[in-house]
């Protein structure tokens, strides 16, 4: 299997639910074997996201030296920009994304939460959580286009 000089003939896209899903070996792999090509222009890269329409106006704030987690704000936004196109030379990695992530600990319920009470990890999820809220409010407050 290739699609513009990509190879990957060797790996299988398994889905174990509509948002769960896993890359498996369709055959025996041998010790140092290429299994993954990706040839660069079907890459989405930091680069790309800084020149997108968005990424320009993040950039010109200089929200990659003060955000958190600078690479995932850029990266997420030019993502959402592709997502808002009628049609984007990435549209076939986009339908691949899963549709909803509530599966990531940050959109944990109250109740799933719960069952975390007592280990270190509860915490790291409300740290996250007010990560991503600073980031977007900073986002929102030096770019009003973002929100």
């Amino acid at each position: 299997m290739a699609r513009e000089g990509s190879k990957f003939d060797k790996l299988k896209l398994r889905f174990y639910s509509d948002n769960y899903r896993g890359v498996h070996s369709s055959q025996d792999i041998k010790i140092g074997e290429q299994i993954l090509f990706v040839p660069k222009p079907l890459l989405i890269t930091l680069e790309m996201a800084y020149a997108s329409p968005i990424g320009r106006l993040m950039y010109e704030k200089g929200l990659r030296q003060r955000l958190i987690s600078p690479k995932h704000s850029f990266l997420g936004t030019y993502i959402m920009q592709e997502r808002r196109k009628e049609q984007s030379e990435f549209d076939t990695y986009l339908d691949i994304l899963p549709k909803s992530v509530t599966e990531f600990p940050v959109f944990f319920s109250e109740e799933e939460r719960k069952w975390l009470e007592g280990s270190k990890f509860l915490n790291q999820i409300k740290e996250k959580i007010e990560e991503i809220k600073k980031d977007y409010d900073m986002l929102c407050f030096e770019v009003p286009e973002y929100a």
